[in-house]
């Protein structure tokens, strides 16, 4: 599914043309327990349309509207169980039905810049509805246990205003506001016979169990289900900014303020608990560059602020009168860096080291509350820090060959006193957050040259890398990692006239990774399987693509 900021920044993209698209995958998972075993099957399709022009001579225009429909797996997951610290990477999942996703999407935004004498005044005003329903096999074993149905409505509304100054002074400015508001209402369903146990063990007699009988969403047989997410979201954040830049000789001095009003809020229907918070956040930006090397090379260090905001999970603690909360999480973030070009430009360097200090991190855990009872959601885990190393490098060798590299090098650990809440806290002092990996690289190279007449043949060798990564398994008192994988991808092409037909191998040696992995919790704890489950999202084995483009 769509995040929250994915949609937002979807919704104010500026594509180049209008489009459309529609592409079906029988995917590479296999589910061995059902019918029909192309449990990642995926078919989606969209179209965008834009107008664009000037209006008069100071006014101009830019409109998108888009629509998205998408019908595909949803948690999908590889399990590893009686985990001993070596993957399987199995392409076989057996779940009791194809757990799916489905979601319809429409979005427009409108865009105006009107040009007075020495600056402009620019609108940006976007739309996002998107409607979803999303099936989960949770026990994901092939009995029918433990299943989840979420279907939710999301609505998304940003209006940004800002002035910016359009001459060529030394002193360049910019001031604006913006709005959103998102709103988000859930309704969810818990089905299957795992349901009754744990009903009765919160004191329901079986009459009144009963009554919750439905027919289940995938089988369409009568069982079980029991209401689990149904709730109310909304947050709205009230935003004004200013930015500047000042130039003198071989100096740049640049720097921005932001004032963030937000306010959260969600209901839980099922209780009708709520909670509410809100907050004003002052944030700031401040930067000096230095250029050289004829304006070819600059050496800059920059300071920047930024947050998260809180929010409430959907449960609430024994005795309490609202929603279980967290809140805000901050960061700031100091970078150094260099940009240059060299040989008469045919070496593009970028390099930057960067330190960013956390407060109050939010990590979605599993634990035991202060009233002894389960919880699940969204708590600030604490503080960390962590410090790293970036490089990029383009070298243009001669007309035909390129070649380009870049690396990350990144320490993170957590500072003193974070922990994972309940009766006894896990500490997590001196781990690295999950889902972080110390090194990481790309290298490539790209061929490029005529080859007779109106005709061109290109090709690109490229390897990935990624470290060791952290995981989750922190927050459960264990220590195991994502490993480390190498991917190779190849690719070789032919240009004529307006016809281009390319072929690339993605993951040539067919490397087994996953691209993420988490504990995930043990609802079902049949005999055999163990206490710890792990769930794994299996990255694309190797596969051949062919392309043809026809350009008029």
């Amino acid at each position: 599914d769509l995040t929250e900021r994915e949609i937002i920044s979807s919704s104010t993209q500026n594509p180049e043309a209008p489009f459309g698209f529609s592409e079906a995958d029988d995917s590479y998972l296999r589910n061995r327990s059902h019918s029909d075993p192309d449990v990642g099957q995926r078919e989606e399709s969209g179209v965008r349309l834009s107008l664009a022009g000037d209006v008069t001579d100071r006014l101009s225009v830019y409109a998108t509207a888009r629509y998205n429909e998408l019908d595909g797996p949803n948690n999908v997951w590889s399990r590893e169980l009686n985990f001993d610290g070596d993957f399987t990477y199995t392409e076989n999942v057996n779940t009791t039905f194809n757990p799916r996703h489905e979601r319809e999407t429409w979005a427009g935004s409108l865009e105006l810049n009107y040009d007075f004498d020495g600056f402009e005044v620019t609108s940006i005003t976007s739309y996002t509805d998107t409607d979803s329903y999303r099936e989960t096999d949770l026990d994901i074993v092939e009995e029918n246990v433990f299943d989840l149905v979420r279907p939710h409505r999301l609505d998304v509304l940003t209006q940004e205003l800002r002035v910016s100054s359009t001459g060529e002074e030394p002193l360049q400015w910019q001031l604006g506001g913006y709005y959103l508001d998102y709103e988000r209402d859930l309704d969810s369903m818990l089905a299957g016979p795992l349901l009754r146990a744990i009903l009765q063990g919160e004191g329901l007699s079986d009459d009144e169990i009963d009554m919750f009988h439905r027919p289940h969403f995938s089988t369409g047989t009568l069982e079980l289900a029991w209401p689990f997410e149904l709730s109310r979201r909304q947050r709205e954040t009230i935003a004004a900014f200013a930015n500047f830049s000042y130039r003198w000789e071989n100096f740049e001095l640049s720097g921005g303020g932001r004032v963030d009003g937000w306010e959260s809020q969600r209901t839980n229907l099922d209780s009708m608990l709520s909670g509410k918070q809100s907050e004003t956040e002052v944030l700031g930006r401040g930067s000096l560059a230095w250029f050289f090397n004829e304006d070819r090379s600059m050496a800059y260090g920059t300071v920047s602020q930024g947050y998260e905001p809180g929010d409430f999970n959907l449960a609430n603690f024994a005795g309490a009168s609202g929603l279980f909360g967290y809140g805000k999480e901050e960061a700031t973030q100091y970078e150094f860096g260099y940009k240059g070009r060299h040989l008469d430009g045919r070496v593009a360097l970028v390099l930057a080291a960067f330190f960013i200090d956390y407060e109050g991190r939010q990590f979605e855990l599993q634990g035991q509350g202060p009233d002894g009872g389960f919880v699940e959601g969204i708590v600030n885990a604490g503080d960390s820090e962590q410090w790293g190393l970036e490089g990029d490098l383009l070298w243009s060798i001669d007309e035909t060959w390129t070649f380009s590299a870049g690396f990350g090098y990144l320490d993170a650990e957590w500072d003193d006193g974070a922990a994972v809440p309940g009766e006894d806290p896990i500490d997590l002092s001196g781990q690295t957050p999950p889902n972080l990996a110390d090194w990481s690289f790309t290298t490539a190279v790209d061929f490029d040259r005529e080859w007779g007449a109106e005709r061109r043949v290109f090709g690109r060798v490229q390897l990935r890398y990624k470290g060791d990564s952290s995981t989750n398994s922190q927050f459960a008192g264990r220590d195991w990692e994502n490993p480390a994988f190498t991917v190779v991808d190849v690719g070789v092409g032919l240009n004529w006239r307006n016809w281009e037909m390319d072929i690339h191998v993605e993951n040539l040696f067919d490397e087994e990774y996953y691209v993420d992995v988490q504990e995930f919790p043990n609802y079902v704890g049949r005999e055999g399987e163990g206490e710890q489950v792990i769930i794994g999202t299996l990255e694309q084995p190797r596969r051949l693509v062919a392309t043809v483009r026809y350009a008029f």
